[in-house]
Protein backbone atom coordinates (compact mmCIF):
# COMPACT_ATOMS: atom_id res chain seq x y z
CA UNK A 1 0.00 0.00 0.00
CA UNK A 2 1.50 3.44 -0.81
CA UNK A 3 1.91 6.25 1.71
CA UNK A 4 -0.91 8.15 0.70
CA UNK A 5 -3.50 5.57 1.20
CA UNK A 6 -1.63 4.61 4.59
CA UNK A 7 -1.84 8.21 5.36
CA UNK A 8 -5.81 8.02 4.32
CA UNK A 9 -5.79 4.59 7.01
CA UNK A 10 -4.58 6.19 9.53
CA UNK A 11 -6.46 9.25 9.25
CA UNK A 12 -9.97 7.75 9.35
CA UNK A 13 -9.48 5.11 11.96
CA UNK A 14 -8.58 7.95 14.25
CA UNK A 15 -12.42 9.51 12.99
CA UNK A 16 -13.81 6.50 13.77
CA UNK A 17 -12.00 5.40 17.13
CA UNK A 18 -12.91 9.05 18.62
CA UNK A 19 -16.36 9.12 16.87
CA UNK A 20 -16.97 5.58 18.81
CA UNK A 21 -15.87 7.18 21.97
CA UNK A 22 -16.45 10.63 21.90
CA UNK A 23 -19.96 9.95 21.13
CA UNK A 24 -20.43 7.02 24.58
CA UNK A 25 -18.90 9.48 26.69
CA UNK A 26 -20.69 12.61 26.10
CA UNK A 27 -24.04 11.48 25.39
CA UNK A 28 -24.22 8.75 28.18
CA UNK A 29 -24.48 11.73 30.50
CA UNK A 30 -27.13 13.91 32.43
CA UNK A 31 -27.71 16.13 28.99
CA UNK A 32 -28.15 13.32 26.47
CA UNK A 33 -29.35 9.85 27.49
CA UNK A 34 -29.74 9.91 31.26
CA UNK A 35 -31.48 13.13 31.16
CA UNK A 36 -34.87 12.38 33.21
CA UNK A 37 -37.17 14.75 30.91
CA UNK A 38 -36.37 12.55 27.78
CA UNK A 39 -39.00 9.92 27.29
CA UNK A 40 -37.83 6.29 28.02
CA UNK A 41 -38.48 5.61 24.42
CA UNK A 42 -36.21 8.01 23.07
CA UNK A 43 -33.54 6.85 25.45
CA UNK A 44 -33.84 4.03 23.84
CA UNK A 45 -33.41 5.09 20.45
CA UNK A 46 -30.72 7.28 21.47
CA UNK A 47 -28.60 3.92 22.92
CA UNK A 48 -29.47 1.75 19.75
CA UNK A 49 -28.03 4.52 17.77
CA UNK A 50 -24.88 5.02 19.55
CA UNK A 51 -24.55 0.93 19.51
CA UNK A 52 -25.59 0.95 15.75
CA UNK A 53 -22.08 3.51 15.72
CA UNK A 54 -20.22 1.95 17.60
CA UNK A 55 -20.60 -1.27 15.38
CA UNK A 56 -20.58 0.51 12.71
CA UNK A 57 -16.96 1.81 13.12
CA UNK A 58 -15.92 -1.06 14.47
CA UNK A 59 -16.69 -3.25 11.54
CA UNK A 60 -15.16 -0.38 8.92
CA UNK A 61 -11.39 -0.21 11.07
CA UNK A 62 -11.42 -4.44 10.89
CA UNK A 63 -12.18 -3.63 7.16
CA UNK A 64 -9.87 -1.04 6.81
CA UNK A 65 -6.83 -3.02 8.13
CA UNK A 66 -7.88 -6.44 6.49
CA UNK A 67 -5.89 -7.42 3.54
CA UNK A 68 -7.10 -6.01 0.51
CA UNK A 69 -6.29 -6.19 -3.14
CA UNK A 70 -8.29 -3.07 -3.23
CA UNK A 71 -7.47 -1.25 -0.15
CA UNK A 72 -8.46 2.25 -1.86
CA UNK A 73 -12.40 0.73 -1.41
CA UNK A 74 -12.57 0.21 2.16
CA UNK A 75 -10.73 3.76 3.01
CA UNK A 76 -13.64 5.62 0.70
CA UNK A 77 -16.63 3.23 2.32
CA UNK A 78 -15.20 4.50 5.75
CA UNK A 79 -14.66 8.16 5.00
CA UNK A 80 -18.50 7.81 3.40
CA UNK A 81 -19.67 6.53 6.88
CA UNK A 82 -17.83 9.21 8.72
CA UNK A 83 -19.72 11.77 6.32
CA UNK A 84 -23.12 10.16 7.01
CA UNK A 85 -22.98 10.39 10.91
CA UNK A 86 -21.41 13.94 10.78
CA UNK A 87 -22.99 15.83 7.67
CA UNK A 88 -26.07 15.82 9.09
CA UNK A 89 -25.38 17.69 12.19
CA UNK A 90 -25.51 20.38 10.07
CA UNK A 91 -29.16 20.44 8.83
CA UNK A 92 -30.75 18.37 11.15
CA UNK A 93 -32.24 21.26 12.36
CA UNK A 94 -33.34 22.55 9.09
CA UNK A 95 -35.58 19.56 9.03
CA UNK A 96 -36.52 18.61 12.48
CA UNK A 97 -38.17 21.95 13.67
CA UNK A 98 -37.54 22.17 17.56
CA UNK A 99 -34.35 20.23 17.60
CA UNK A 100 -31.11 21.94 18.79
CA UNK A 101 -27.51 20.71 18.56
CA UNK A 102 -27.33 22.44 21.85
CA UNK A 103 -27.13 20.26 24.50
CA UNK A 104 -26.89 22.89 27.28
CA UNK A 105 -28.90 25.50 29.46
CA UNK A 106 -30.79 26.91 26.03
CA UNK A 107 -30.48 30.64 27.54
CA UNK A 108 -26.81 30.36 27.67
CA UNK A 109 -26.06 29.25 24.17
CA UNK A 110 -22.69 29.70 23.21
CA UNK A 111 -21.66 32.42 20.58
CA UNK A 112 -19.26 33.59 18.52
CA UNK A 113 -19.33 37.37 16.63
CA UNK A 114 -23.35 36.99 17.75
CA UNK A 115 -23.46 33.45 15.76
CA UNK A 116 -24.70 30.37 17.51
CA UNK A 117 -21.47 28.25 17.58
CA UNK A 118 -21.78 24.65 19.72
CA UNK A 119 -18.61 22.54 20.53
CA UNK A 120 -20.23 19.45 18.38
CA UNK A 121 -20.67 21.66 15.17
CA UNK A 122 -17.05 22.64 15.60
CA UNK A 123 -16.12 18.81 15.96
CA UNK A 124 -18.03 17.71 13.58
CA UNK A 125 -16.61 20.19 11.24
CA UNK A 126 -13.19 18.79 11.62
CA UNK A 127 -14.23 15.28 11.06
CA UNK A 128 -15.73 16.57 8.27
CA UNK A 129 -12.68 18.00 6.90
CA UNK A 130 -10.56 14.81 7.32
CA UNK A 131 -13.03 12.63 6.17
CA UNK A 132 -12.84 14.92 2.91
CA UNK A 133 -9.03 14.74 2.93
CA UNK A 134 -9.14 11.39 3.38
CA UNK A 135 -11.45 10.50 0.10
CA UNK A 136 -8.91 12.92 -1.53
CA UNK A 137 -5.89 10.97 -0.59
CA UNK A 138 -7.49 7.56 -1.83
CA UNK A 139 -8.27 8.92 -5.28
CA UNK A 140 -7.48 7.21 -8.15
CA UNK A 141 -6.18 4.18 -6.41
CA UNK A 142 -7.40 0.56 -7.53
CA UNK A 143 -5.15 -2.22 -7.33
CA UNK A 144 -5.14 -4.90 -10.43
CA UNK A 145 -5.98 -8.12 -9.28
CA UNK A 146 -2.96 -10.76 -9.88
CA UNK A 147 -2.59 -12.25 -13.16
Amino acid sequence: MDRQLQIGRLLITLVLLATAVLSFALDWSRNHLLNPLWHPHARFHGALLLFLLAGVNATSIYLLWRHSLEPAVMIRAAALFSLCFWTPLFYITSVLPGSTSWAGDPTHDPRLNGSIVTPNLLVAAAFVVISCITLWLSRHRTATAPQ
